[in-house]
């Protein structure tokens, strides 16, 4: 069996015989615990903490565990920010129906929603044990989503339809952000 080892950049090619560094620092079974949400967009913690625990259950040699007793390090996320800013403007006379509105209105026909989080992974603190931050990356995301303006009324529903895109639109930068902390967990150990 052969193993390769990158000198240069510190990377090594592992066997499912070589012990990794987690399991030099006796981590095998890690808590993650509930995401915090540092914004004003309601659930959005949710799904980064979904994204993340199906993530990470699929290391190997990284177990996740539900019970902090049983647990050799512990997971800590935070999600920073969240933004929706315009992403594309265009006329309100181009809009359908036509002619609804003067060429002087822009109106957003397109946004862009953005995810920022943070997460450190620590040994698990057991008595006057401090504990020791084995890992830490901070992720930003973004992903453009359009902007319901083809209505009658302009702006009557376009909210409550832009809202439901962004949901969707995080949904999915929750999941590119779950297997993004797993990958680069798996790159550092």
């Amino acid at each position: 069996m052969a193993v390769f080892t990158l000198t240069s950049c510190g990377y090594a090619l592992r066997t499912s015989k070589s012990p990794s560094r987690l399991s030099a620092e006796g981590v095998r079974r890690v808590y993650i615990h509930p995401v915090v949400n540092d914004t004003f967009k309601p659930g959005v913690e949710n799904m980064v903490f979904n994204s993340v625990s199906r993530s990470l259950g699929g290391i190997t040699g990284v177990h996740p565990t539900s019970q902090l007793a049983l647990a050799d390090a512990e997971l800590f996320g935070t999600v920073v920010r969240v933004d929706r800013p315009v992403g594309g403007l265009t006329k309100a006379s181009d809009l359908s129906p036509q002619n609804l509105g003067s060429p002087n209105i822009l109106v957003a026909v397109e946004y862009q929603a953005f995810l920022n989080c943070r997460f450190e992974l620590r040994t698990r603190s057991v008595g006057a044990n401090v504990p020791k931050v084995l890992w830490s990356a901070e992720f930003s995301r973004s992903k453009p989503f359009p902007g319901n303006n083809q209505i009658y009324s302009l702006g009557s529903t376009s909210a409550l339809i832009n809202d439901s895109e962004l949901d969707r639109a995080l949904s999915d930068l929750a999941e590119q952000m779950g297997r993004d902390v797993a990958q680069s967990m798996l790159d550092v150990f």
